[in-house]
């Protein structure tokens, strides 16, 4: 039997079929398909597929917070921190709209590489830390010892970074290395230490070079937001509670770090939703594009 991308529209749609609705039913369910229309212009064939009793809420949620640019996230940086959502999960559908989505909303081919490389390090070092199983208080303390540090040094420097090639660095050997973390943190995490000599000078050139590198085209807060909401639905509590502290370090309020983790939250949503109804990627293009194309890539509403 075909499997995956061998499989027909109507073979992926054989086990799962469209909501029959009823007008009479349930006004919210007019009301709410007379408002997708309006502003896409017509019905995508996924929402034939959610529940009366799901839809009302779910684009409620989507129009009033995901796609409004008057919250406190831009809707660009919502996008991207959908998309490094989406590259990890994996999701292709939602993968292929967040790309496309952030593209409309002013970000660069470089800041859609950057989010995904935030994703994939954050997924990196969870990894590393939950295969570890590392004490949860020790990694707590330490994560704290250096944001200390690193605040230190920041009012230090009068919020002056160090020069930009301090940060793109290939390290030769572990020990070089290790004195390195040191000089940035303050101290060499056990998290780092766990790690094998023959790929740390590597993994701390990644991690250091993007993640800690103030010359990136995404700014500090931006990247750690994206690996907060990455963490949030691994999930992995240390690098929750590491993100979140880096965040605020940033320049992150409650309210934007709220947000971030919502914005993960609906897309992992929306990515079980369209993989349990087997949604047919091309049709989901297709859609996607008109959705786009029609609204503006999430200038919903006023």
């Amino acid at each position: 039997m075909p499997t995956g991308k061998q499989q027909t529209e109507k073979e992926m749609r054989s086990t799962y079929q469209p909501v029959p609705r009823s007008s009479s039913k349930w006004r919210a369910i007019d009301e709410t398909l007379a408002d997708i229309r309006s502003t896409f212009g017509a019905i995508p064939d996924f929402v034939n597929f959610i529940t009366d009793e799901s839809l009302p809420g779910v684009w409620a949620e989507a129009k009033n917070l995901y796609f409004n640019p008057n919250t406190a996230l831009e809707l660009k940086l919502k996008n991207l921190i959908s998309l490094g959502v989406s590259a990890q999960i994996p999701c292709e559908l939602i993968g292929y709209f967040e790309q496309a989505a952030s593209l409309n909303n002013g970000a660069t081919p470089q800041e859609q590489s950057e989010a995904t490389a935030m994703a994939a390090i954050t997924r990196h070092w969870s990894t590393v830390l939950n295969g570890s199983q590392m004490d949860r208080d020790a990694f707590r303390k330490e994560a704290d010892q250096i944001m200390d540090y690193v605040k230190k040094a920041m009012e230090k420097s009068g919020g002056k970074p160090p020069p930009q090639e301090t940060f793109l660095v290939k390290f030769s050997s572990a020990a070089e290395t290790y004195k390195d973390i040191e000089k940035t943190l303050g101290l060499v995490p056990k998290f780092f230490l766990l790690f094998p000599e023959e790929g740390i000078a590597g993994a701390w050139s990644e991690f250091k070079g993007l993640q800690l590198n103030p010359y990136t085209s995404l700014k500090g807060k931006q990247k750690e937001l994206i690996g907060l909401a990455v963490a949030a639905q691994i999930p992995c509590d240390y690098c929750i509670y590491f993100h979140r502290a880096a965040g605020k370090l940033n320049g992150a309020t409650d309210r934007e770090i709220q947000e971030a983790i919502a914005v993960a939250a609906m897309a992992r949503h929306w990515s079980t939703l369209f993989h349990g109804m087997q949604l047919n990627l091309a049709t989901f293009r297709s859609d996607a594009d008109q959705m786009l194309a029609k609204a503006g890539a999430g200038r919903l509403t006023s």
